[in-house]
C-alpha cells in the first residue's frame, strides 16, 4: 500500500510538472514537532507516581499544491511523521527514569487553503485531514530499571485520522519557501482499549521545486 501511494505521488508530480506547470506546484517538507498523547494516558502507563509529557519529533516528505483559483489552493502531501509521548518516573533505585513511546507513521494529508496577506507578508492558511498508517511502534526504556508495569504497544491501531491546520508565510527572493506553524490532532482514538489521541505541533518549512518556472 505504501509503495503504491509513493508511486502514484511521484507519477502525479512528474506528469503535472511536465504538462501543466502553471497550475501544479511540487515541493518538499520538513517539520520539527512537539509530540504528545492525550486522553487515558494515565491508564495506558498504569501508574500515578510519575508524570506524562510531550517529546520532540520530526516529519518530512513531499507535496503537490494545485492553484485552482486565484486565492484557493489544494494540497496533497505524503510524509513520514513520528508521534508519541514520554513517561517520567522514579525507578527502584530512587533515580529519575524515562519510558518513551515512539509511534512511526506514513501520513497522507489532504488540505484546502487560501492565499492571503498579514500586513505586507504573503500567507497560506490551510486545513484538512491526514490519513496515517502505523509502520512501527516501540517503547524505549532502560533494561536495568524496567518496571513490571511497562505498557505494551500491541494495542495501538494501524491507522490514525487527524485534523490538521497550519499558517505559513512565503519567504525568500522568489517566494519559494513557506515557513510557519502546524497543528495536528487525532479525531478518533489511536488505541483499541484506551481513549488516546496524538497531538503534534511545530514549525514547518516547505520548499517549492521549480518555483521560478511555475510563476
Amino acid at each position: 500500500m505504501i509503495k503504491t501511494i509513493l508511486i502514484l505521488f511521484i507519477l502525479t508530480v512528474y506528469i503535472q510538472t511536465q504538462a501543466q506547470e502553471h497550475v501544479f506546484r511540487p515541493g518538499i517538507i520538513i517539520n520539527f514537532n512537539g509530540i504528545h498523547i492525550e486522553g487515558d494516558n494515565d491508564l495506558f502507563w498504569d501508574s500515578t507516581d510519575g508524570s506524562i509529557f510531550g517529546g520532540g519529533g520530526v516529519s518530512f516528505g513531499a507535496f503537490v499544491t494545485y492553484d485552482s483559483f486565484k486565492k484557493l489552493i489544494g494540497t496533497l502531501e505524503i510524509r513520514y511523521i513520528r508521534k508519541g509521548s514520554i513517561y517520567d518516573f522514579k525507578n527502584s533505585f530512587g533515580q529519575r527514569d524515562f519510558e518513551e513511546l515512539k509511534l512511526h507513521y506514513i501520513e497522507m494529508p489532504l488540505l484546502i487553503g487560501i492565499n492571503g496577506k498579514i500586513k505586507n507578508a504573503e500567507t497560506v492558511l490551510e486545513t484538512g485531514f491526514g490519513f496515517s498508517r502505523l509502520i512501527n511502534s516501540k517503547i524505549l526504556f532502560d533494561d536495568l530499571t524496567e518496571r513490571s508495569r511497562t505498557p505494551s504497544t500491541l494495542g495501538f491501531k494501524k491507522y490514525d485520522i487527524s485534523w490538521i491546520a497550519d499558517l505559513k508565510f512565503r519567504i525568500g527572493k522568489n517566494k519559494s519557501f513557506l515557513l510557519g506553524g502546524r497543528f495536528e490532532y487525532s479525531i478518533f482514538s489511536i488505541h483499541n482499549y484506551y481513549n488516546l489521541h496524538n497531538m503534534n505541533y511545530g514549525i514547518e518549512l516547505n520548499y517549492y521545486l521549480f518555483n521560478n518556472r511555475l510563476r
